[in-house]
């Protein structure tokens, strides 16, 4: 874009130098030079105030680790890589075999015990039973009631489900494979379509112009010759460089500081069928402020340079 403006104003100035039959001198020209420095650089400043722009946005989303709640053998995985998932859909499952045992353990016992307890509670009413007896089944069966939800959610742990909508990404289990419910080493990683965040980070200089609603401009180097629109959600009001976690020691200040960028949240408005964008694919985001209005259609026209520039991209 500065080269067309450079372009632009070179043509400009021949012309005027033309037309009113200007002499060319040391004079003359360096007068169109610094004339056209300070104006070509007035104008980016505008621009680059009032609709920033940014090369540093990415598309984020929170993954959950799946960890069993129980140890057993992996007997089947049915599921398939990157394919979509609703929420309940099984992911693989565990043998059951000695959860269904121990519950259907547990489950004889409490019937047993249930079984005891009305005997002793008609006893007791004959006078020819022990009201001790009777609170001691009383104590059992409530016992075995608490150990049956227990086995009960064992047994139905040995079938691990998604947690919600979303898909199992880089999937390295297999039948055969022992699961362990040890959350350091998750068995898989399942990404949840519904968190899909945009972000971008902007230089702070430009912070007083970056608001919730303002309309927004995106490229995706995946997707060139194609402009996203959208509108800013959220303005982060805190950044990770200025953190300062609770601990003992003094925090020092004579340290060189980083240097962070405003976190800002968009969403853009796109037919998802249409284009893959993958989650974590960075992009080029611009905001248009309501100020300086005529000023955004050189952002705009940035924007558009930017874009057929992917096409030439080749590594």
């Amino acid at each position: 874009m500065e080269t067309l403006m450079i372009l632009t104003y070179t043509a400009c100035c021949w012309l005027i130098f033309k037309i009113f039959k200007i002499k060319v001198n040391k004079w003359s020209l360096t007068t169109a030079i610094l004339g056209g420095v300070m104006l070509i650089g007035a104008v980016l400043m505008v621009v680059a105030y009032f609709h920033p722009a940014s090369v540093k946005a990415r598309s984020y989303f929170v993954s959950t680790q799946i960890v069993p709640n129980v140890k057993g053998l992996v007997v089947d995985v049915p599921v398939k890589p990157n394919q979509p998932l609703k929420k309940g859909d099984i992911l693989f499952k565990i043998d059951p075999t000695p959860y269904k045992a121990a519950y259907d353990s547990i489950k004889a016992r409490l019937d047993f015990a249930k079984k005891r307890l009305e005997q002793t509670k008609k006893l007791a009413k004959v006078a020819g039973g022990s009201k001790f007896d009777v609170e001691e089944y009383e104590r059992q069966v409530k016992d075995l009631q608490a150990q049956l939800i227990t086995a009960k959610f064992n047994l139905d742990s040995c079938v691990v489900r998604a947690p919600g909508d979303g898909f199992v990404t880089q999937l390295r289990i297999r039948p055969g494979q022992m699961a362990v419910p040890f959350p350091i080493s998750p068995l898989m990683t399942f990404v949840n379509t519904d968190s899909m965040t945009f972000v971008a980070g902007f230089e702070q200089q430009a912070m007083q112009n970056l608001k919730e609603g303002l309309h927004v401009e995106a490229i995706f180097p995946g997707v060139p010759g194609r402009i996203f629109k959208g509108k800013v959600t959220k303005v982060l009001s805190a950044m990770a460089e200025g953190e300062l976690s609770a601990n003992r020691n003094l925090y020092s200040f004579s340290q060189n500081l980083p240097v962070g960028l405003v976190p800002v949240v968009f969403s853009l408005d796109y037919d998802k069928s249409k284009f893959f964008i993958p989650a974590g694919s960075e992009a080029v985001v611009a905001v248009y402020s309501n100020k300086a209005v005529h000023f955004a259609m050189i952002r705009m026209v940035l924007m558009r340079m930017k874009m057929w520039t992917y096409f030439l991209k080749f590594h």
